[in-house]
């Protein structure tokens, strides 16, 4: 919201704000600013379907939505969904891999560094192709609930990259060469932990170290 209002990102809007669960904040945040906003059961595939429908939605971003997508509205928005995940995927993703337990399982594992992705949604969970990660140092004295708002706080930026570039057209740009966004880290040890992840399957580099900015393919 934050981002359209500002102009960064540019000729679009947000048409419906749909939440699994009442009391969310997304709703009331929504409300207040006059956007529609429905409550639907993640079970509801009929009634989401006809709700991005009658709303003419173009793409879907998911903040905050723990309920798994039902696969008729991936296949329907196929390349058009994202989500943004609090790791360094593929590390710390996948089922029952939400919230705290993320940054707990972090903290347990000894790894110097974490982050946010933002990915394109598939059938799988957390599987689908990078668009931009935001790299975090795990610091000596963190706590899960440190972690947690360290990488929140990249969580945004890492977001609106990769919402900017879907508004823009320039996703399979991304995916083939995805975004790495260094938020205050030491960039040579950060790409020394990086060249060990590609093992994992994970690919980051960046070309220059800057405070929050785009530092090449990740």
């Amino acid at each position: 919201m934050d981002a359209i209002d500002t102009g960064n990102i540019k000729n679009t809007g947000i048409r419906l704000i749909v939440s699994s669960r009442e009391g969310a904040y997304g709703l009331e945040r929504a409300g207040n600013r006059g956007i529609p906003c429905i409550v639907i059961p993640g079970r509801d595939t009929e009634g989401l379907l006809n709700a991005l429908s009658e709303h003419s939605i173009d793409g879907i971003v998911l903040a905050g939505y723990l309920s798994i997508l039902p696969p008729e509205v991936i296949d329907e928005y196929s390349g058009r969904i994202i989500n943004i995940h609090p790791a360094l995927l593929p590390l710390f993703g996948g089922k029952g891999f939400y919230g705290i337990k993320v940054h707990q399982a972090v903290l347990a594992s000894g790894v110097p560094f974490t982050g946010a992705t933002a990915h394109i949604v598939d059938s799988g969970i957390d599987t689908g192709a990078a668009l931009v990660r935001g790299a975090a140092a795990v610091l000596p004295g963190d706590t899960a609930e440190s972690l947690q708002k360290r990488v929140l706080e990249l969580e945004h930026p890492v977001l609106v990259k990769a919402v900017k570039a879907l508004v823009e057209g320039r996703i399979t740009e991304l995916v083939e060469k995805p975004l790495l966004l260094i938020n205050n880290c030491d960039r040579d040890a950060l790409l020394k932990y990086a060249a060990g992840l590609s093992e994992l399957g994970a690919v980051l580099t960046a070309a220059e170290s800057t405070n929050n900015e785009d530092t090449g393919g990740a």
